[in-house]
């Protein structure tokens, strides 16, 4: 009995075995005809691999431009340019020839452009100043302890001034025309320019700061000292 037993589990040791067997010879076959070379002649053309779709953004971005702000030199006094019947617009130079090139109406408006590149303003104005007196004969003379200076060309005065000689205080006076055109404090920089007699703009401390809007008592101030400040230098050179 036992004996009989040994023979069935040996036979289906060797029946699990041969099934093993053709697995493995089935395997080996479909490897090999999978691997077959292909035949000259015969095209292949592969599957197009398909690539991931990048879903279009919904917005583009564009770039932001900034408005430009332009600057600009007021030119004159205030003017009533929107018939509004007040005096409160402004003319304005933009590419600093002198000739106005737009009217801003009403002083806020004024408010973006009055101090607006003072500094590069007031070097303008003084460059227009040394025009004026350029090749201009100077004569000097001292009284006291303060010197008189007066530069003519082709006998008018283009400038004049009087500043105590040691300290260098004083007040300088340019012409242009036979009128006066600009008016300086040597001691602070503040510099007044004038149109037919009345202020245009007024800079302190050389250039740091620009006003084209005064009070009522310092334009009267300023344009007081504009027909008064040369008088006594005149004199000490005779000049009428």
């Amino acid at each position: 009995m036992v004996g009989h037993q040994k023979m069935i589990h040996a036979s289906r040791i060797q029946l699990i075995a041969l099934i093993f067997l053709g697995m493995v010879l089935g395997a080996c076959q479909k490897s090999e005809i999978s691997a077959q070379p292909i035949p000259a002649g015969v095209s292949v053309t592969s599957a197009p691999t398909e690539l991931p779709t990048i879903p279009a953004s919904t917005t583009t971005a564009q770039p932001q431009k900034k408005s430009a702000q332009k600057s600009g030199t007021v030119i004159g006094q205030p003017i009533d340019c929107d018939n509004d019947g007040q005096d409160n617009d402004f003319r304005i130079d933009y590419d600093g020839d002198g000739i106005p090139d737009d009217c801003i109406i009403s002083e806020d408006s004024l408010l973006n452009i009055e101090n607006t590149n003072s500094q590069g303003s007031y070097e303008q104005s003084m460059k227009s100043l040394e025009q004026i007196t350029q090749n201009c004969e100077e004569k000097t003379q001292i009284n006291g302890d303060i010197t008189y200076s007066v530069c003519t060309v082709n006998g008018q005065p283009v400038k004049a001034s009087e500043f105590l000689t040691e300290l260098g205080d004083g007040l300088s006076i340019w012409f242009e025309n036979g009128q006066v055109k600009a008016v300086q404090r040597t001691h602070n920089g503040e510099t007044f320019f004038f149109d037919n007699g009345k202020l245009t703009v007024k800079f302190e401390d050389y250039g740091e700061q620009r006003r084209e809007t005064v009070s009522n008592q310092e334009r009267s101030e300023a344009e007081e000292l504009a027909q008064t400040a040369y008088q006594s230098i005149f004199q000490v050179f005779n000049i009428r």
